[in-house]
């Protein structure tokens, strides 16, 4: 038993004047979320009293004489010149028997008509059994309340910069004796890798804190000789011999 001829017994008789007549979906019909799911109609060309060329299509649920719209199909459509549109069957729950269509002129409810109830499958084509058996007045016709699923939401693909991989600032190699050192070990390094991608920043680092053989060899370097000008033995260094020799000889 259609929809449309069970509500032409409580509404409007306006109804009997549309000229759009649902052919499909019909009772039994599956259509897949995600898929395609085709609408057809027959266009009544002797009724002129309600030209539907601005048809608007809803996706609709619930009890007959309390309809919820699940979603908007199409609007403005012209419905004298055609008699189908197909769409993608939204993700729904439940995957139930309780859905239909309703056609709406000119953005009014007020001569609406409607399709049979049918099924939208989960992705998978899973169903369930309507929630209810009955319409509320005792009808045998199984109905529900249908809703979009939300999409789910997407984490953000933003890399999440550690403070440990930051990059390591170098101080630059002010010094003089700093750039000696850095240009002594580019000639010492081999002739193919002295223009290498190396960052000069990174030689420039790697120079610039001296070891501790580079500290003992400045200390050398600082250090007073102990020798004259003549490379002979220091005068303080004579004078003591003499003076032990002497203190031998009184004993």
């Amino acid at each position: 038993m259609s929809i449309q001829w069970l509500l032409s017994f409580f509404l409007l008789p306006s109804f009997a004047c549309a000229t759009i007549k649902p052919v499909s979906p019909g009772p039994g019909d599956v259509f897949r979320s995600g898929s395609p799911c085709l609408i057809s109609w027959d266009t009544d060309r002797s009724d002129s009293t309600q030209p539907w060329r601005n048809a608007t299509i809803y996706l609709m649920s619930g009890p007959n004489l309390n309809m919820s719209i699940v979603t908007t199909v199409v609007e403005h459509l012209d419905g004298t010149n055609m008699t189908s549109y197909n769409w993608l069957c939204p993700d729904v729950t439940p995957n139930a028997d309780i859905y239909f269509y309703q056609f709406s002129n000119n953005g009014v409810s007020t001569g609406s008509t409607w399709t049979s109830r049918f099924t939208i499958a989960s992705y998978s084509g899973h169903t369930t059994l309507p929630e209810n058996s009955k319409q509320p007045g005792g009808a045998p016709i199984p109905w529900g309340v249908g809703h979009l699923v939300p999409p789910k939401s997407t984490i953000s693909s933003s890399p999440i910069v550690s403070p440990r991989s930051r990059p390591l600032l170098t101080r630059p190699c002010e010094t003089l004796k700093c750039r000696q050192r850095m240009t002594l070990l580019e000639d010492a390094l081999p002739s193919g890798t002295k223009n290498s991608a190396t960052p000069s920043p990174l030689r420039q680092r790697m120079v610039s804190r001296p070891t501790a053989i580079d500290q003992v060899k400045l200390t050398r370097e600082r250090r007073p000789s102990s020798r004259g000008s003549r490379g002979g033995p220091n005068l303080s260094v004579h004078l003591l011999c003499a003076l032990a020799t002497l203190w031998l000889v009184v004993l």
